[in-house]
C-alpha cells in the first residue's frame, strides 16, 4: 500500500497531481509543486494502487462538493428559484 498526496490548484480541483509519499524524490518534488502554486490537497490516501487513489481522491471531493450545496443557504434558496422558475413557465406553457 502506498501513500498518495494529492496537489492542484487553490479553488480548482479538475485537474490535479499527486506523489507517492514513500518516493525518494517525494521532498524535492513537493517543494517544486508548491513553487509553482499547487497546493497540497485533502489528507494522504492510502491505496493499492494509483488508479484506486485517484477514484478515492475524487469521490472524496464529490461528497465535500455535495456537503457544500446541502448546507449553504444560499446555494439552497438559488436552487429553490430557479425550481420556482421553471414550474411558473410549466404552468403558464411556456418552454
Amino acid at each position: 500500500m502506498n501513500q498518495y498526496v494529492f496537489f492542484c490548484q487553490p479553488n480548482n480541483c479538475d485537474q490535479f497531481t499527486y506523489l507517492i509519499k514513500e518516493s525518494p524524490s517525494y521532498l524535492a518534488e513537493k517543494e517544486a509543486l508548491l513553487e509553482q502554486g499547487l497546493i497540497i490537497e485533502g489528507d494522504v490516501i492510502v491505496a493499492d494502487c494509483a488508479e484506486t487513489a485517484i477514484e478515492k481522491f475524487r469521490q472524496i471531493n464529490l461528497n465535500a462538493i455535495e456537503d457544500y450545496i446541502q448546507h449553504d443557504p444560499t446555494v439552497g434558496f438559488t436552487s429553490f428559484m430557479v425550481e420556482m422558475y421553471r414550474s411558473l413557465r410549466r404552468r403558464l406553457g411556456a418552454k
